[in-house]
């Protein structure tokens, strides 16, 4: 759905020659404070259970993506950016 909405814009903007670049970036499991909050209920499983299966991505990793795509020069478009955990399942 969001790759469809991202893609319906790009053309949008391509079609109004705005030169305005879209990207989309996918991150992976990312070491926040979300795991504690969506398992603050659950008492059967911990946040840092989580994080001790896999090295998960920290927030400079996408921060980095972000720069990534900003930084290319102006004939590059970046559309996707998948971006996860070496050990994520799937």
């Amino acid at each position: 759905m969001v790759r469809a909405l991202t893609e319906g814009l790009r053309r949008e903007l391509k079609a109004l020659n705005s030169h305005i670049r879209i990207a989309s970036l996918s991150p992976g499991v990312v070491e926040t404070e979300f795991f504690e909050r969506y398992l603050k209920n659950d008492p059967t499983r911990k946040a840092s259970d989580v994080f001790k299966s896999m090295k998960a991505l920290e927030a400079k990793d996408i921060a980095d993506s972000i720069l990534y795509i900003l930084k290319t020069p102006s004939h590059v478009e970046v559309h996707d950016i998948i971006l996860r955990p070496y050990d994520q399942a799937m």
